[in-house]
């Protein structure tokens, strides 16, 4: 099953980045690059489905569309 999941990165101050998921709780981690904390997150994602699956509970299913825009000021 495919499942299709807003997430948060941004870059640390003090180096690396942050990344989380943020409709499943506790789903956060830390990577030294973008693509480190990507693949991470992802990781960390599957490892919560896996959970909600096994102990029966539903996964969120309603949530925010996240987009970015422009403002030109």
């Amino acid at each position: 099953m495919t499942y299709h999941f807003p997430v948060l990165i941004e870059e640390c101050e003090e180096g690396g980045y942050y990344g989380e998921c943020p409709h499943l709780p506790g789903c956060q981690v830390q990577g030294e690059t973008y693509e480190e904390t990507l693949e991470e997150l992802k990781a960390a994602i599957a490892g919560m489905i896996d959970d909600y699956i096994e102990t029966g509970d539903p996964l969120p299913s309603r949530y925010p569309i996240l987009t970015v825009v422009t403002i030109d000021h």
